[in-house]
């Protein structure tokens, strides 16, 4: 059933009492300080020299040994306490704080004899000495004694819950179900029927695969309890559990809106009627939920991404995926989980401008995740937002300068930003880190050499398309726009040809820009019977281009066509070009 929403405790293990070297508190140094000798020696025989000397050495051996377990100096305490116990080895203390490093430091096995003979050694019962030695039998796979220890405590703290549950729990680990299960009902006999218990038994019955005594335990919670509606949705999460659902949802219906106290109850409805695909309830228990304050957000943001991933199409999901995801914003305007759920059911939903806002918000508060960089980036190239798009990358490269993936962004977004100078830079830089990525690197180095190119920094914009044409001799962007720019600059003319003589040779397509290109280079180089023959060609592909009608007016005119070209001339101008150029050429009839 997706999740389950009421919080369990699937084999609980209430936390253990994990002893470490720090356990033993100034208390117990105040005692040492100010008890007599003869606490100290737990009743033993008068030695022959003094007793205060002796208790003298054994306090400074101890005190010294807790200062420097204090300080983290685990290897010189050890030494102190060793110290101590040649003085005295009867001090069940020191026995119990060796033990407590040596475990620490994952020795158990030389662990467990010190614990041992500080609860050997102890005549007060001490709570914690049991629980660490029971700790270190486990460590050691000593199951059995560490049953016998947590029998003991149950004994002397009947009290305490959890040491039954780590009884069980051991029971449980060793196969042995039965005891395990007695264990549980003893406490359920000392406490009475409790939420806890009743949770620990269906988690355990539930691991053994005995289902029907799983939903049994809830039940009994409900007969108990029963206008408690947690314990109705821990039934019906039980019978879920063991695939009973028609049961389940009976459970569900019977619930009293009115007298629902946790927020956490009304997800866990809308989560079973989801896996019923009862959208409808699913939505009305969802709303109550967003609703709630008691619930973690957490929860709630997993839930809706849940909902996302079964949206697909469905008008009616999608709706009501907008309403909750507008009341979540409303609710949580400054968390970031919830911008991020919004970005992910606006680009679900193709909403890209209020995907592009969520991310936005998102950045402003929090910069340091470059994946969020990187989606941000990808839906401003995908809404051709380039203003965005350069300001973005910008900011992204000053955080992640050496991250080249950035720069596929930055470039083209500089370059139809007009940020030449930008372009620039950012290529020369970039494209020492691109040497086996040939591909992006020319891409960038094409963009390098049209900025330079707009820039007027004709030398070194020729060099650029000299170097990507080394490298890609059949690039034919290159081969367009060097040969066209050329012949614009109506320089290396025979060089323009030759590019654009192999722009034309290496199509495999009709493309009216390429021909284009190629009769404006013959045009330079005068070769106009040909040239005419390319731009009849570009314009036969785009019969309104307003640049391709000039350019055959201009072609025209050096053929000695003067009407005709003034007539191409003229359509330029019906299909957009306002030039004053192309008007001088018409009332002069000249070019």
């Amino acid at each position: 059933m997706g999740i389950i929403i009421i919080m369990r405790l699937n084999k609980t293990k209430i936390k253990r009492v994990v002893f470490t070297a720090l356990s033993v508190s100034f208390i117990t140094v105040l005692l040492f300080l100010g008890t007599s000798c003869g606490i100290l020696k737990d009743g033993t025989e008068k030695s022959k020299e003094d007793p205060r000397i002796k208790d003298f050495n054994f306090n400074y051996y101890f005190l010294e040994a807790n200062k420097q377990k204090i300080l983290g100096n685990f290897e010189e305490a050890l030494r102190n306490y060793t110290a101590a116990l040649k003085v005295d080895d009867t001090q069940s203390v020191i026995y119990y704080e060796i033990a407590g490093i040596l475990n620490m430091a994952g020795d158990y096995a030389g662990a467990v004899d010190y614990a041992e003979k500080a609860v050997s050694y102890d005549n007060t019962n001490n709570e914690y000495y049991k629980l660490l030695l029971a700790y270190l039998y486990q460590n050691n796979n000593l199951s059995a004694k560490a049953a016998n220890v947590y029998k003991e405590l149950i004994k002397q703290f009947p009290g305490k819950i959890n040491y039954y549950f780590e009884l069980s729990n051991i029971f449980m680990d060793t196969g042995d179900t039965k005891s395990a299960l007695k264990i549980l009902d003893d406490a359920e006999k000392y406490f009475g029927i409790n939420e806890i218990i009743s949770l620990e038994k269906e988690a355990t019955y539930h691991n053994i695969g005995n289902l029907d005594m799983a939903i049994a335990e809830m039940q009994k919670l409900v007969d108990n309890f029963p206008n408690n509606t947690k314990y109705k949705t821990l039934l019906a999460e039980s019978y879920v559990n063991a695939g009973k659902y028609e049961q389940a949802k009976v459970v569900y219906s019977s619930i009293d809106e009115d007298q629902i106290t946790e927020g956490i109850i009304y997800f866990s409805m809308a989560d079973f009627y989801r896996t019923q695909k009862d959208f409808e309830n699913t939505f009305k228990y969802l709303a109550k939920g967003v609703e709630r304050d008691d619930v973690e957000l957490d929860i709630k943001v997993r839930i809706l991404l849940q909902m996302l991933d079964v949206m697909g199409d469905n008008n009616f999901i999608i709706g009501n995926m907008k309403y909750l995801i507008e009341l979540m914003t409303e609710k949580y305007p400054n968390e970031l989980k919830v911008r991020a759920l919004g970005s992910d059911y606006y680009i679900l939903t193709e909403d890209y401008k209020a995907a592009q806002k969520e991310f936005d918000a998102i950045l402003a508060k929090d910069k340091s995740k470059f994946k969020i960089w990187e989606q941000a980036l990808q839906l401003d190239f995908v809404l051709r937002d380039m203003d965005k798009l350069f300001e973005r990358s910008k900011e992204a490269i000053s955080l992640y300068p050496n991250v080249i993936e950035l720069y596929k962004y930055y470039v083209p977004a500089a370059y139809f930003t007009e940020e030449y100078n930008s372009v620039d830079v950012a290529v020369s830089y970039a494209s020492q880190f691109l040497k086996n990525d040939q591909m992006v690197l020319i891409e960038l180095l094409t963009m390098q050499g049209d900025a330079l190119h707009k820039m007027n920094k004709h030398h070194k914009s020729d060099s650029v398309y000299e170097l990507v044409l080394y490298t890609d001799a059949e690039n034919l962007v290159v081969l367009n726009n060097y040969s066209y720019f050329l012949a614009e600059r109506n320089e290396k003319l025979d060089r323009a040809l030759e590019l654009s003589s192999k722009l034309i040779e290496f199509l495999d397509a009709d493309n009216a820009i390429y021909f284009d290109t190629h009769a404006w280079v013959l045009f330079q180089n005068k070769q106009y019977d040909k040239a005419l023959i390319f731009i009849n060609k570009a314009i036969n592909i785009d019969i309104k281009n307003p640049v391709y009608l000039e350019h055959k007016g201009d072609i025209l005119f050096k053929l000695g066509e003067v009407d005709k070209a003034v007539k191409s001339w003229e359509r330029a101008v019906e299909y957009g070009n306002n030039s004053s150029t192309i008007k001088d050429k018409i009332k002069n009839k000249s070019n």
